[in-house]
């Protein structure tokens, strides 16, 4: 095969992937492939264009990806062509691109400046009023033809029904599904058994595009609205003014944008962004530069897919390459398997990656993946690392790894859930189990056993001196056993260090306090003490066993909560402990209480309360639970409440404050409040402080009252 034949075999190749991903993250809301594996499939099909136009044909290239916007309106809803055509944007990666588009603005013009805005992650939409009613919403189709979904938008609260403006106006935006919306989203389809979505991009398509409007009322879509279509007609000559314009009619914008005069303001706004963009309650995907006098936009024309007066710059995803060596499963503490990747080790984001999740099997299976290939990574959140797709494609689409069906750790088969997506050991005597018990029991979230990290419950396990959770409090029985181990996992230098740590800093508070105290001269003394046997080389055995004793002391103080979160129920994460916590009341309780009663609470489904049910039947959590209180720990609930003051009222916090956000939580909580993540017409009171984002304004449309600091603790205090 000659050099023309194998570019021709990969252009195609490249076509193809690029249409069947466009097809599945449009039309059906369920994207096959990272964004960063998108972009770098469409950015060499482009190259390839470019660089080989010759091998093609004119028929070819225009039918290509790189012309088109490969979405289609559905069937289910009426369509309805554009005036306008919504066109999608070009794509910038590189300060050197963004500065060629600069340069292709100055062709036409020497009078110039930029509108920089962030590039919303949701659904594109239009919007048509006249006089002054909204009489139409359409989603961007494949740009010239949509779906009508008027009736699903007229459930989003911040799009106004009406506006004080008697021409016929069209605007455009983005409708979106909000950070802390998305998660409650998820959870209560955890709670029905549904599987969850993607991503919140995903489920808001998804739930624009719902037959029934009453589905979309409760799921609380946001916009945001940053286009007016024919702007000349309503005597608007720059971007920025248009945001100025559409903000007057209560349409809800960006209040993240900034207008810019050159290059080096746009890469200033982009770095600060990138930090910026991490403390948002919704999702980008990059930044949009438009050009901010819109005379000039016809002289700069426009291809069939994007037009040149603006450009999207995306952020470098956090991705590298490397191989699978192996695959292997992990089992958690409630017994659920998940599936990972041992890699060949490689730098991203400053670390050395060996290994990553994949998740489920049914993850494996849609990326086709088996050991040996060749794959991308990224880190998820910046903090796990993830396989996230194949850098070649497999032609057989059935090569990936066997699903493994018996657990590593006791050898028992391993179950699926009703959904199939999950699998699990249902062997409560499964030894890793037990130990994932055991580390989740002694955590920070839980019972918060400092000095009990994995290696030493690892050290006591092995020696028999750590089984199930109740021997935590036997250990001050066992003193000589622990003293006889024989092992340099106690890590104990670093133990005493961080005790030494704690203790000066202990110190330096009182010092600013009370100089003289008797408290401080013991301070002093202990800090002596422990510097001084550094300095010696001091074995630290019997310091370690004085810090081990000292915290499960403090750990039976601890309110019912913790307790119930440590259990490693199924589906009880701390939130809802809190909640079983405050209706039990006391760890006498917990086996006979009636958990079907909660069924009629919000925080609680129908799965919760059969888990709940589940573990109270079985003989090993009722012997675990009479083990606690025979040791005299009959745990009781603990509230932090102090008055009813804000009892049943819903607290929005946005800004920069005078103390750290944790202060006005805790007094909000111990008043009887709540405090949620976003605004919706559920919410109370809106605490604004200093550069205030877009919570302001979705507050201010939807009538919520706005205090501030001063005007919180005037509140507290009445």
């Amino acid at each position: 095969m000659n050099e023309k034949d194998l570019i021709r075999k990969r252009y195609f190749e490249l076509r193809d992937k690029i249409v069947l991903w466009d097809n599945a993250y449009y039309n059906e809301d369920k994207p096959l492939v990272e964004d960063a594996i998108y972009d770098k499939a469409y950015n060499e099909l482009k190259e390839l264009e470019k660089q080989y136009a010759s091998y093609f044909s004119l028929d070819e290239l225009a039918s290509s990806p790189t012309q088109k916007i490969n979405a289609k309106a559905s069937d289910l809803f009426t369509k309805v062509t554009h005036k306008t055509p919504m066109l999608s944007l070009n794509k910038a990666y590189t300060f050197d691109e963004i500065n060629k588009f600069i340069n292709n603005v100055k062709k036409v013009t020497t009078f110039y400046s930029f509108f920089v805005e962030p590039k919303i992650d949701g659904l594109s939409i239009s919007l048509t009023y006249e006089n002054g009613k909204l009489i139409r919403a359409v989603t961007r189709g494949d740009g010239k033809v949509g779906e009508d979904v008027t009736n699903n938008v007229f459930q989003i609260k911040d799009i106004p029904k009406r506006i004080n403006y008697s021409k016929s106006l069209e605007v455009r935006g983005e409708v979106y599904l909000s950070i802390p919306d998305f998660e409650n989203l998820n959870l209560t389809f955890i709670k029905e058994g549904k599987s969850k979505f993607a991503n919140p991009r995903n489920a808001a398509a998804g739930t624009l595009r719902q037959l029934n409007s009453d589905i979309v009322k409760k799921r609380n879509l946001s916009s945001f609205i940053y286009y007016v279509v024919s702007p000349e007609e309503h005597e608007i000559k720059m971007m920025q003014d248009s945001f100025e314009f559409l903000k007057n009619l209560n349409f809800h914008v960006s209040d993240e944008t900034k207008l810019c005069k050159n290059l080096d303001e746009i890469i200033s706004y982009i770095e600060n962004f990138k930090h910026r963009k991490t403390h948002l309650d919704y999702e980008t995907d990059g930044i949009v530069i438009k050009l901010n006098e819109l005379e000039f936009y016809e002289k700069l024309g426009f291809t069939a897919t994007f037009p040149h007066s603006a450009i999207a710059f995306k952020y470098e995803p956090n991705t590298a390459v490397t191989i699978i060596e192996d695959i292997f499963i992990t089992i958690g503490r409630t017994g659920v398997a998940t599936y990972n990747a041992k890699l060949d080790p490689v730098e991203i984001s400053g670390s050395t990656v060996s290994s990553a999740t994949l998740n489920n099997y049914q993850y494996i299976q849609e990326l086709n993946l088996s050991i040996g290939d060749l794959v991308y990574i990224k880190k998820a959140g910046e903090i796990i690392p993830c396989v996230i797709g194949l850098v070649n494609e497999k032609e057989n689409k059935e090569n990936f790894i066997k699903k493994i069906t018996i657990c590593p750790y006791c050898g028992k088969n391993l179950f699926d859930n009703e959904t199939g997506l999950e699998q699990y050991c249902l062997n409560e005597l499964c030894p890793e189990i037990q130990r994932r018990k055991l580390i989740h029991f002694a955590s920070k979230d839980a019972m918060d056993l400092n000095g009990f990290g994995e290696k030493v419950i690892d050290l006591f396990h092995k020696n028999n001196l750590l089984n199930k959770i109740t021997d935590f409090y036997n250990l001050p029985n066992k003193i000589n056993e622990i003293r006889n181990i024989n092992s340099e996992d106690f890590e104990e230098n670093e133990l005493i260090k961080n005790e030494l740590s704690k203790l000066r800093q202990k110190k330096n508070k009182l010092e600013k306090i009370e100089k003289n105290s008797m408290e401080l001269a013991k301070l002093r003394e202990k800090i002596s003490k422990l510097q001084s046997e550094i300095k010696r080389g001091k074995t630290f055995r019997d310091g370690l066993i004085k810090i081990y004793l000292k915290s499960l002391e403090e750990s039976k103080t601890k309110s019912l909560d913790r307790l119930i979160f440590a259990f490693s129920i199924k589906l009880i994460g701390s939130k809802v402990a809190t909640f079983i916590a405050s209706k039990v009341e006391k760890l006498e309780n917990f086996l006979t209480f009636d958990f079907d009663s909660l069924i009629h609470f919000d925080e609680i489904g129908p799965k919760i309360v059969d888990s709940l049910k589940k573990w109270v039947s079985e003989k090993e959590n009722q012997t675990i639970v009479n083990e606690f209180i025979n040791l005299g720990l009959n745990f009781e609930y603990k509230s932090n409440k102090l008055s009813d003051k804000f009892d049943r009222k819903t607290f929005v916090i946005t800004g920069t404050l005078s103390k750290p956000r944790s202060y006005f939580e805790k007094i909000i909580v111990q008043n009887g409040g709540k405090v949620s993540e976003s605004v919706s017409k559920s919410t109370h009171y809106l605490i604004v402080g200093e550069d205030a984002g877009s919570k302001l304004m979705k507050a201010k449309a939807l009538n919520i009252p706005i205090i501030t600091e001063e005007e919180f603790e005037k509140l507290l205090n009445n």
